[in-house]
């Protein structure tokens, strides 16, 4: 299966999304907990940003799921 770019940012963006409303924290909160700027929070969430991988971690820890679960395409 190949893969775009623009389709890994929606698919990250989307599964951010839902897992930080699911926890119901805010865009300011998640930032703060994966210790990352608020602003390029809010770029990967609209798909601006392309994160590292350290960046990946960040976010999954403190969303508390492995990194490769912001990555998981739902078929």
């Amino acid at each position: 299966m190949k893969v775009t770019l623009p389709a890994l940012k929606l698919v990250l963006s989307t599964n951010i999304k839902r897992l930080r409303k699911e926890q119901g924290i805010s865009q300011e909160k998640l930032a703060l907990k994966a210790n990352i700027d608020r602003s390029y929070m809010s770029e990967l969430e609209r798909q601006l940003a392309n994160p590292s991988i350290e960046a990946l971690l960040k976010i999954g820890n403190a969303l508390e799921v492995a990194p490769s679960e912001l990555l998981k395409i739902e078929k």
